[in-house]
């Protein structure tokens, strides 16, 4: 499904990206670990297409994508939420949902005149409102909701264009534990044939949604294997994971 081959990013003399490679089966659920500084919203942005690679390939389904703009790849199946909101702060929570259903069905063209109306648009605000348990909230304006709706709604702009790939960036930044269990439960009800990529910096969250975990420490993978395999590994362990373990 998605295949990343020996990426490499450089700021001038700084590599940040060191020869990722990593492959998803379809439908699985991929955590990326690592300390501050690791290089995983760096390898987020060039997977989005925000950052091109210094050397290296992205390929979804076998086709490369690393080429493409950050619109061309979202029409191949790719989306993201992001660490911080990205949202329309003056439109309601159902505008901002039907605008990214818009953009994923290729209607934006058609926004000013009757976009929000389109059957089609409305089915699948209706359904990722479900999906991301924001629907009560659907016609509040969004500078109006808390931060923990903000958050949700932010999953929810991804998942409403349809994507084959969902990357998701720190999606329980900054909220309570009843938030981060509201996201364990979003994250386990998503359609399993959705390829989720999570960078996630709650370790309990982690390991429970993660079918592999890919550990990264200064722009290397160190690790890569399945949740109990990275509980035990002594690198992880002394590179990231100590204080989780003693906290434990």
């Amino acid at each position: 499904m998605l295949e990343v081959r020996n990426l490499c990013k450089s700021f001038g003399g700084l590599e940040v990206t060191k020869n990722v490679s990593f492959a998803l089966e379809p439908g699985e659920r991929r955590v990326v670990l690592g300390p501050n500084g690791a290089g995983k919203t760096t390898l987020f942005n060039l997977l989005v297409g925000e950052l091109l690679p210094s050397s290296g390939d992205i390929l979804i389904d076998g086709a490369s994508i690393t080429g493409l703009s950050v619109d061309q790849r979202a029409l191949a199946g790719m989306s993201r939420s992001y660490q911080k909101n990205n949202l329309f702060e003056d439109l309601t929570v159902r505008e901002n949902l039907a605008l990214a259903a818009s953009a994923g069905l290729s209607k934006t063209r058609w926004l000013a005149r009757d976009s929000f109306h389109d059957p089609e648009v409305r089915d699948i605000v209706q359904d990722v409102a479900q999906q991301v348990a924001i629907t009560e909230i659907l016609d509040t304006p969004v500078h109006s909701a808390s931060y923990g709706n903000r958050r949700q709604l932010e999953v929810g702009l991804a998942l409403a264009t349809r994507p084959k790939i969902l990357l998701m960036d720190e999606p329980t930044s900054g909220v309570g534990p009843g938030m981060i269990s509201a996201f364990n439960q979003l994250i386990s009800g998503l359609p399993r044939e959705l390829t989720v990529v999570i960078i996630e910096h709650d370790l309990d969250l982690a390991f429970d949604v993660a079918d592999r975990i890919t550990v990264l420490n200064y722009g290397d993978v160190v690790f890569e294997g399945t949740p109990a395999e990275t509980r035990g590994n002594q690198i992880v362990r002394d590179i990231y994971l100590g204080d989780w373990q003693a906290d434990a």
